[in-house]
């Protein structure tokens, strides 16, 4: 099952939105939409009627803006990345104008010795996730704009960006894919056309090589201020994204770029959702908690085989008594009647005639040996599946293993739904081995009720 990044963009009234799924090699757009974000009710069961009900392995992205957090481009003499991280904190303590005590410091690297670093005040990333339940609505990336709509676009040119949004109007300096210089401008009524215009003149021309491309963000290209830039000599391109129901508005094209940068995402990628503030309940933390029960796990075993071996002549003992114990209680059941086999034996035997007599007038639910038949028949032929656990009740049955991907998982669940025994199937939980080579699942099957209500 492959992991799918919803980003949110969210508003005092609607809320938008976008899904995108891959890597960073290629990522695609699924859908962009927007909702009417309701306070009484979970933004999990709203994304749920927008999209599609979250799954286990999917993750929420959002974002806080540039001028919230204060921005420094620095420079080292080593490129060793632990070194750099050491050396970020100290070196940004040092360049701006307050003490960092109140803000969390962190960093991209973007070439040889070259590192963007942000310090963003915790206050406001702690009332951000706030809005998010880690368990039902996991935010994974929280970028910070404009660096984050960036990231999720290709730049084969250097070029500007700007990038209009509610509050301000973003001019960044985009060079081998990254931003080297930004300019926010708040957007006030003193703030027109012309001051736009200014200040991206001066930021094409404030390196040894000037700019004259310019991508449009969140405005179309035949608004007043598109416009004035052309004019002033500025080659206009906006940003064209295409999701599979089709081309995107230009109102939603910042929060598709924000799902295409959390798909892409990598450990080195500037992500505030790091450090004091990484999801608890991502997969490497259970990693770890694995190794560590596997450790508890493998001492446990060795202190039971230690004291099994000495246990081994006491219960030896103890199972010869309770044969002898066995034999006296069934002669007594059963005066009369020779043991020709051993008393559990014929226990057995006579439950298994009890159960017949039973199953002559019917039960409500499939028998066992029907549903074991259903669950084989839908598993194809070229699926490599290892059960580990099959248990079944009235009611239905709990099916627990792994396979070699998550696609083979989705497969399996998209086989069983089709059975008509059963009346819902669903996945309780999906996620990769701690190894990396399989994909452990665990299956929850309804059966049909065959009589009543």
């Amino acid at each position: 099952m492959r992991r799918r990044h919803i980003a949110l963009k969210p508003a005092p009234e609607q809320w938008a939105f976008a899904v995108a799924s891959g890597d960073a090699a290629e990522a695609t757009l699924l859908k962009t939409g927007s909702f009417v974000r309701d306070p009484q009710r979970t933004l999990a069961d709203q994304l749920g009627e927008a999209f599609e009900p979250l799954q286990v392995t999917d993750r929420l992205a959002c974002t806080l803006p540039a001028p919230d957090a204060l921005l420094r481009w620095l420079e080292f003499p080593f490129n060793d990345p632990r070194k750099i991280a050491a050396a970020a904190l100290p070196e940004m303590a040092c360049q701006i104008p307050e003490n960092l005590d109140k803000r969390s410091v962190f960093h991209e690297i973007q070439g040889t010795g070259k590192v963007l670093t942000a310090a963003v005040l915790n206050e406001q990333i702690e009332e951000l996730l706030s809005q998010f339940d880690d368990n039902r609505e996991p935010l994974g990336y929280l970028g910070l704009s404009p660096f984050c709509y960036v990231a999720g676009l290709g730049w084969p040119v250097d070029s500007l960006l700007l990038c209009v949004e509610d509050e301000h109007i973003s001019l960044a300096r985009v060079e081998d894919g990254a931003v080297t210089d930004l300019r926010i401008l708040p957007r006030t009524s003193a703030l027109d056309d012309k001051g736009v215009v200014q200040q991206a003149q001066m930021l094409a021309r404030c390196r040894d090589t000037p700019l004259s491309r310019l991508r449009l963000l969140g405005i179309a290209a035949d608004s007043s201020l598109a416009l004035s830039l052309e004019q002033a000599g500025f080659e206009i391109e906006s940003v064209l994204l295409d999701s599979k129901d089709g081309p995107i508005s230009a109102e939603l094209m910042t929060v598709a770029s924000l799902a295409l940068a959390a798909a892409k995402a990598g450990t080195s990628s500037l992500n505030l959702r790091a450090g004091l503030y990484k999801l608890k309940n991502d997969w490497q933390a259970l990693k770890r908690r694995a190794w560590l029960a596997s450790g508890l796990a493998l001492l446990a075993l060795l202190l039971i085989s230690g004291s099994g071996y000495l246990q081994y002549q006491q219960r030896s003992v103890e199972l010869n008594n309770i044969q002898l114990q066995m034999k006296s209680l069934y002669q007594k059941q059963f005066p009369g009647e020779k043991l020709r086999v051993a008393a559990p034996l014929l226990l057995q035997s006579k439950l298994k005639e009890l159960q017949k007599k039973a199953a002559q007038f019917g039960t409500e639910s499939p028998a066992a040996l029907q549903v074991l038949l259903a669950v084989s028949k839908n598993i194809a032929s070229e699926l490599s599946l290892d059960i580990r656990e099959y248990v079944q009740n009235d009611e239905g049955l709990r099916l627990s293993g792994s396979t070699e991907s998550f696609d083979a998982v989705s497969r399996l669940l998209g086989s069983l739904q089709q059975e008509p025994l059963f009346n819902e199937v669903r996945i309780l939980d999906s996620k990769q081995a701690i190894d990396g080579s399989r994909v452990d699942f665990q299956l929850q099957i309804q059966l049909i009720q065959a009589k009543g209500e």
